[in-house]
């Protein structure tokens, strides 16, 4: 009964705080704009140099973010540690939509090129809730934008790289004023074959990375309708993954193991403007298909997943400095493997109400987030955030939040078999931080800034431990203590046709854990494994008229692979330089190409155990543009 009636609470809450007002506010018509997250909360956006220098969704962030990517080889996996969290309490959202697998909960962060959105936001800590529930760490949003003009863009790009390295990209923009016409396709093929040290053998013999062949290619279509306040729309991206998984050192043979990953993903969305309301309502389907292959072992798998996605976002504007936010998501999960004992199904609803205030000089966020689950409830999940700006005349705020969320165990932890364990209870975070951001602008010279200093406290963590019957099953076990500062630096100024631009990014992340598994647990009080304490990004860039080059230094600090701290990977130092020019053929024509090199000092390192990582590499690209007014 209590189901049927939060269900029933879900469905009326959104017409319950949407009547008619009397007010209204001046919005521009042909302007709509999808819910932010509040000042008080701490986001970082990718600029569009950073996403076209980027291959896919893992350098992108490892390359421009104080974020950890842990990267099982070139073109292999990579998933994420966010704030000193697990890969999977990062929520990762495509227009709106989540993407994680119901699965394992992650997604591999390779398996997303940057060709596919337009722009790419990190959402830190107690922002997450407003995402969604299940992101203790952040969030990773993606999105795309519809432009409504007669403009024709077309660009077509062609990259060319060591290790058998073919990359090829296409996308069209066009339409008018009421219509907009969008299509991406994408495709790589790559031989990864490049030369490491195998520190695990006599003498140190080098060594070529075998059976690491990706090949890649998908395609993402989109067609919008523009109205008199509203906007309505369809995306459908279709992405298709073969690669062979190369064995790692410790392995005398080869495995011949091989991973096919397809995904189907479809959105339709209606969203707009009506006085003081502003709505979006969208309805998508995502597919995911995963089959490993393990011909030494005579193993094949296949893994299915289905997410049936609906939102209802709506915000009341009483004023321009009072707003009322009231989300609603339900969620329909499947999925279905060889290691399941039968199909399993889940559906999941939350419901997100908050208030936005600003006094003066100060704004006040109060969010909570109540959520079902399967059968489980939890009807408080707060979250509140506040920033005052300290002086009048100069931009120098002080903020903090704070907020409460859950993650929910996977399929794989509830069902898989053997090891799967139904009793599991959702993991619960307190998150707390606080910060202080300045911007300061003087004739061409401008300067942010922002430092901010976080903890959080994880509950019930899940973690997989062996049994008596030799296998593992997962246990609400740990508790996990995640604290830490994160600095980020943005220099521009420009004199002339000179333009110079420099940026920093860089945290400092204590993950420890707080519990012991049993009386020979000598992890307590030690660092999480593959957290790094140090992680830093910088990027140092020079424009002369269409002359740029970009320098890139990445530190990654020791990375601990045993739970003891005894056992760890050597500190990562990684330095990437590209030169680049734009050729102007003709008033509607370029043409531009970029050399890159990276690794410069042709480092040997890893991010997994027994997993080297490529030496010095070279890329060349070349992209040709065309806009027809």
């Amino acid at each position: 009964m209590k189901v049927i009636y939060t269900i029933f609470l879900f469905i009326i809450a959104p017409t319950a705080f949407s009547q008619p007002l009397i007010d209204t506010i001046n919005f521009k018509p042909v302007e709509i704009i999808d819910n932010k997250i509040p000042a008080s909360f701490k986001i970082s956006s990718f600029d569009s140099v950073s996403l076209q220098q980027s291959a896919n969704l893992s350098d992108l962030i490892t390359t421009n973010s104080s974020v950890f990517i842990k990267s099982y080889g070139l073109g292999s996996l990579s998933s994420i540690s966010f704030r000193g969290t697990g890969a999977s309490h990062t929520k990762v959202l495509w227009n709106g939509v989540a993407l994680n697998s119901p699965m394992n909960g992650q997604i591999d962060f390779s398996l997303y090129p940057t060709l596919f959105f337009d722009n790419a936001e990190l959402h830190y800590g107690a922002s997450g809730l407003i995402d969604g529930d299940g992101a203790l760490g952040g969030s990773v949003v993606l999105n795309n934008q519809e432009q409504f003009n007669k403009q024709t863009k077309i660009t077509l790009n062609q990259i060319v790289g060591s290790f058998g390295t073919y990359t090829t990209g296409f996308k069209l923009k066009t339409g008018n004023a009421l219509w907009f016409y969008e299509t991406q396709l994408y495709g790589k093929k790559a031989q990864n074959n490049y030369s490491y040290t195998n520190i695990t053998l006599k003498n140190n013999p080098t060594e070529n990375l075998e059976n690491a062949v990706v090949n890649q290619y998908g395609i993402q279509q989109a067609i919008y309708r523009k109205f008199k306040n509203s906007t309505l729309g369809t995306r459908i991206w279709y992405f298709n993954s073969d690669r062979e998984l190369p064995s790692n050192l410790t392995r005398s043979e080869l495995t011949n193991e091989n991973q096919q990953d397809e995904s189907y993903r479809a959105l339709i969305e209606w969203k707009g403007l009506a006085t003081k309301f502003q709505y979006k309502i969208s309805s998508a389907f995502v597919k995911e298909l995963l089959i490993y292959e393990n011909n030494a072992a005579s193993m094949y798998s296949k893994n299915n997943s289905y997410i049936f996605d609906n939102n209802i976002n709506t915000s009341i504007y009483f004023d321009y400095k009072f707003k009322f936010t009231n989300n609603l998501n339900i969620n329909y999960e499947i999925a279905n493997t060889d290691s399941y004992a039968q199909e399993y199904n889940r559906l999941n609803a939350s419901w997100l109400l908050g208030i936005n205030k600003i006094f003066n000089s100060l704004s006040i966020d109060i969010f909570n987030r109540t959520m079902m689950v399967g059968e489980t409830f939890k009807n408080l999940a707060p979250g509140v955030g506040s920033q005052l700006k300290l002086f009048k005349k100069e931009d120098f705020f002080v903020k903090a939040n704070a907020g409460i969320n859950y993650h929910y165990p996977t399929f794989n932890d509830l069902y898989w078999n053997p090891g799967g364990n139904e009793n599991l209870k959702p993991e619960y975070a307190k998150m707390l931080e606080g910060g202080l951001c300045y911007a300061k602008s003087i004739n061409q010279f401008t300067l942010n800034t922002e430092i901010t200093t976080f903890y959080s406290y994880v509950k019930d963590w899940i973690i997989w431990l062996p049994t008596f019957g030799n296998y593992w099953s997962p246990t609400n076990l740990k508790e996990v203590e995640n604290k830490g500062i994160e600095f980020a630096l943005n220099l521009s100024t420009h004199l002339k046709k000179l333009n110079f631009m420099g940026k920093i990014n860089y945290a400092y992340t204590e993950s420890t854990n707080m519990n012991a598994a049993s009386d020979f647990d000598n992890s307590v009080n030690k660092q999480l494994i593959y957290v790094p304490y140090h992680k830093l990004s910088s990027t140092l860039q020079l424009k002369y008229k269409s002359l740029q080059l970009i320098y890139t230094y990445n530190y990654t600090g020791e990375l601990f692979i045993t739970t003891d701290n005894n056992w760890y990977l050597p500190a990562i130092f990684i330095s990437d330089i590209s030169i680049s020019n734009q050729f102007i053929v003709q008033p509607t024509w370029s043409i531009s190409g970029s050399f890159s090199v990276n690794n410069i000092i042709n480092q040997e390192y890893q991010s997994v155990a027994n997993r080297p990582m490529p030496g010095r590499n070279y890329l060349l690209s070349v992209f040709i543009n065309f806009t027809k007014p």
